[in-house]
């Protein structure tokens, strides 16, 4: 539970720091460096130090491409379109609708047990989500509004379909955890970076001179590529996809805190409101994920 709650302090530390990255590098560029960099050292580490583990069989290429198309491309390019105009920790609280999506996708796919009390917390956990959604439509841009909460949703479907292909690697096929997210990083960064050359328009000199960009790329590159990626990657091998998902609202908590205080960021009471009920969702998940495993141990 500990490197859970870590797990997610890092991620949403990652999240703050790309909104900040945002107000001067684009989207697809910021993702296409991040990853594309990051993917780069990860692959260097498992050449010098797991030298056996630095090969890709036949059978390896489609879970690769599968997460390097979803779990890198899709869901960070459209993840970083959405925060530009959503506050972190709403981007945040939206993005963690995966676990809706990962328990379908676990249960038809890796023949994750539901029980009866683990299909009831997902129930409350999703109109947990209603008070959200009715305070968006008493505003008068909510078509608007709803744009870059879309790309965060279909983000959150498109990460959780990357998961699932990483975890057949990692799990199903003995795969380093390293190199799957190498590969994947590297691959899902570059396809970033040509589509940021196609469609977004920026001043290099300014990025490049940057010294908020000097100080927080390579923070963002080490918690996002280097840490949280891998200790997810590690947590796969523990608990089931769901719940490693479902754990994602403990960071929507820290992204509130961490934008207020960096930020200067607010959200309205609605947002706390359905986080207490997806908070009280998760806890009836939780408490049958870790029966399974005391059964399984």
């Amino acid at each position: 539970m500990y490197l859970i709650i870590l797990l997610q302090f890092i991620l949403a530390s990652s999240f703050v720091i790309t909104k900040a990255l945002l107000s001067i590098v684009p989207p697809f560029l910021l993702v296409g460096l991040r990853m594309s960099l990051g993917g780069s050292i990860l692959l260097l580490y498992t050449f010098i130090f797991n030298r056996s583990a630095f090969y890709i069989s036949k059978r390896n290429i489609i879970p690769l491409l599968s997460a390097a198309l979803f779990g890198v491309f899709i869901t960070n390019g459209l993840e970083a379109w959405g925060l530009q105009a959503t506050v972190s920790a709403k981007a945040y609280f939206i993005y963690n609708l995966g676990p809706f999506f990962a328990a379908l996708l676990g249960y038809l796919f890796f023949h994750e047990k539901m029980t009866r009390n683990k299909w009831i917390g997902l129930t409350v956990g999703f109109f947990g989500f209603f008070p959200l959604i009715f305070n968006d439509l008493q505003t008068q841009h909510a078509l608007l509004n709803s744009l870059p909460e879309l790309a965060l949703l279909i983000s959150s479907a498109a990460t959780i379909g990357g998961w699932i292909s990483k975890k057949k690697l990692i799990f199903f096929q003995h795969y380093a955890v390293t190199m799957t997210n190498g590969v994947t990083m590297l691959a899902g960064g570059l396809c970033s970076l040509v589509i940021s050359l196609f469609m977004e328009t920026y001043n290099w000199s300014i990025i490049a001179n940057s010294s908020l960009v000097h100080m927080l790329l390579p923070l963002n590159i080490l918690l996002t590529c280097l840490l949280g990626y891998n200790l997810y990657g590690w947590l796969l091998k523990r608990y089931s996809a769901t719940y490693t998902a479902l754990a994602g609202f403990l960071g929507t908590l820290f992204t509130g805190l961490l934008g207020l205080i960096f930020l200067h960021e607010s959200v309205t009471w609605e947002f706390w409101v359905s986080f207490i009920i997806v908070a009280f969702g998760v806890g009836i998940f939780h408490q049958e994920e870790e029966k399974r495993i005391r059964n399984e141990n």
